[in-house]
């Protein structure tokens, strides 16, 4: 069974005793940021950098930061040493009950732990689809809680939309996204994106194997260029995508080059270990 808890007010507690007030802004407004940080075996994966990403999205949502990321790290251990196997610890800071020209001088923070289920095989075996969702997504640089546009786009058979703004491929719903065009992988620029943490390793193991690495956004018309295309994220790492839209990729199944990346990337991380 899925084991699960949360640190709130200096303190665990059972998941089920967390509660915030009806009056944050984080429930009345949608207010609040947030990370992911995934463990493998009890130890944190990148944790510096998913709190890096955690403090600056606070930054830009003008969300004082409570607590300082060192300080954050020590609990995130704690927590993580308390469930057997790999688990993901889920920091957020919400905007609190006050609002003052546009900051949220008194926000609240919690860490939710929890036990985390393995990607099924077939993700890899067979690849993911995607589906198109021809918009930006909002505030690309801040890590937010509201996910309501992808989620009520989301359609059966698939894994999740795919941004793609005048037709220029920029990320998933909780992915970053790549392409593969001969020896170039091809993917956003960091200003369009939210900042990937296993994007940033994948494009630097690209780099070290002799791939070209183009920071851009590939236009749906180059699709049928595409041999390879797949998602990179925490918990997912690096997941094929053998469909997007009506196009299906290159033969339809997971391709050499993402495997290879898929290789690379878990000969890694122990190197990114807490």
């Amino acid at each position: 069974c899925q084991m699960s808890f949360c640190y709130f007010n200096g303190e665990f507690i059972e998941g089920a005793r967390a509660a915030l007030p009806f009056s944050d802004l984080a429930i009345q407004r949608g207010i609040a940021v947030f990370d992911s940080i995934r463990t493998y075996g009890g130890r944190p994966f990148a944790m510096d950098r998913h709190l890096e990403r955690l403090a600056e999205s606070a930054r830009l949502s003008g969300i004082n930061l409570p607590v300082p990321p060192e300080d954050m790290v020590s609990v995130i251990r704690e927590g993580a040493s308390r469930i057997p196997g790999d688990s993901i610890a889920k920091p957020f800071l919400t905007a609190g009950d006050v609002e003052e020209n546009g900051t949220f001088p008194h926000p609240r923070f919690f860490i939710l732990f929890s036990s985390l289920s393995p990607v099924p095989e077939e993700v890899y075996s067979k690849g993911l689809a995607l589906t198109l969702l021809p918009q930006e997504r909002e505030l690309p640089r801040i890590k937010s809680i509201n996910y309501m546009i992808p989620f009520c786009h989301r359609e059966p058979g698939t894994f999740e939309p795919l941004y793609c703004p005048g037709g220029e491929i920029t990320e998933s719903a909780t992915s970053s996204f790549f392409s593969v065009a001969g020896d170039n992988l091809i993917t956003a620029p960091d200003h369009r994106v939210l900042r990937g943490i296993t994007r940033e390793i994948i494009v630097e193991v690209a780099r070290e194997n002799g791939l070209n690495v183009e920071l851009r956004c590939l236009h749906l018309d180059e699709l049928e260029c595409v041999s390879e295309a797949f998602i990179t994220g925490s918990v997912k790492e690096v997941a094929p995508v053998v469909k997007v839209g009506d196009r299906v990729i290159g033969d339809g199944k997971p391709g050499h080059v993402t495997r290879k990346l898929i290789g690379l990337f878990r000969e890694r991380i122990p190197l990114y270990l807490d």
